[in-house]
């Protein structure tokens, strides 16, 4: 009877570690996907600056450009994603310092041109970031004459790279 009481505990207790065991394992991707979604919200005002000059830009304008780019230099500045755990948390890594690098090269540029060349760089870790994220209503669109991609919102494309010369050139690559 004892020796069968010691089995019966036995069994309880490791029961109870295979359930603590997968309770934690449940646990852990809920922690990587709020350290995700952290990071994603301290991304959101960058965002919508990122949206108002690419459609700025489209309209042929570079009206409060300067304005929207320094404030993405500064958000970006205080990006956290060493929090980011998960699949790609390597490459959130450097999404802070190529956004600031960008953000404040269009801050500094002279010209429609310069700033829509600048916005191309901006681009870059903004897509990046998209791709992991995935935020929702928010397009990826690639224009063949620029050779280059942008988010915008859902919608009709409106080219930021050619403004109203090419307004509607471009083609999404993916939606989110």
């Amino acid at each position: 009877v004892m020796r069968n009481q010691s089995m019966l505990r036995h069994v309880k207790l490791q029961a109870m570690l295979v359930a603590l065991l997968v309770a934690a394992w449940n646990v852990y991707p809920a922690l990587a996907d709020s350290r995700t979604e952290q990071f994603d919200r301290q991304m959101r005002p960058i965002l919508e600056d990122y949206l108002r000059i690419g459609e700025t830009l489209a309209a042929d304008s570079v009206e409060g450009v300067h304005r929207k780019a320094e404030s993405i230099a500064k958000l970006a500045g205080s990006l956290d994603p060493t929090k980011v755990s998960g699949d790609h948390a390597s490459r959130y890594e450097h999404v802070p310092a190529r956004l600031r690098s960008a953000a404040r090269t269009l801050a500094e540029s002279k010209t429609l041109e310069e700033a829509r060349a600048a916005y191309k760089e901006l681009s870059k870790p903004m897509g990046m970031w998209a791709s992991m994220s995935k935020p929702k209503g928010i397009d990826v669109v690639y224009c063949p004459m620029a050779k280059a991609s942008w988010l915008q919102k859902k919608g009709a494309t409106r080219n930021p790279y050619h403004g109203s010369e090419m307004l509607r050139c471009g083609q999404v690559v993916k939606a989110h």
